[in-house]
C-alpha cells in the first residue's frame, strides 16, 4: 500500500464516521481517481449512493484529481483544507463541476471537525 492509498484510508474513516455527511450525499455516485505528479502512487474509490462501495481502480473515473503526493496527503489526512491548494494550482481536478463542488464541500466538513 503506497503513502497515497493510506491518506485516502485516512480520508475514508473520517468520512464514513459521519453519518450525517454521508447521508447528505445520497444520490452521488462517482468513481475519484487520485494521481501524484512527483510519485509513482495512485488511489481510487467508488462510491454508489453516497457510501463507499470500493477502493482501488474500478473503471473511468468520474473525478481525477492531481497533485504533489504531499499535498494530496495533507488533504487527505486533514491536515490541509482543499481550497487554497485548488486555488493556487498545487491540486488539478479534471471532471465535472459539480462533483468536485461536492468533493470540496465533503472535505471542507471532514477539516472543520
Amino acid at each position: 500500500m503506497n503513502a497515497l492509498e493510506r491518506a485516502l484510508g485516512c480520508f475514508l474513516r473520517a468520512y464514513q464516521a459521519q453519518p450525517a455527511l454521508m447521508d447528505e450525499q445520497r444520490g452521488w455516485s462517482p468513481v475519484i481517481a487520485l494521481a501524484a505528479t512527483d510519485a509513482d502512487a495512485r488511489a481510487a474509490v467508488t462510491l454508489a449512493d453516497g457510501l463507499v462501495v470500493t477502493v482501488g481502480a474500478a473503471g473511468p473515473a468520474t473525478l481525477e484529481i492531481s497533485g504533489e503526493l504531499q499535498t494530496l496527503c495533507d488533504v487527505l489526512e486533514l491536515r490541509r483544507d482543499p481550497n487554497e491548494p485548488y486555488l493556487f494550482g498545487e491540486l488539478v481536478v479534471r471532471g465535472p463541476e459539480a462533483d468536485f463542488l461536492r468533493l470540496d464541500y465533503i472535505a471542507s466538513q471532514l477539516c472543520a471537525r
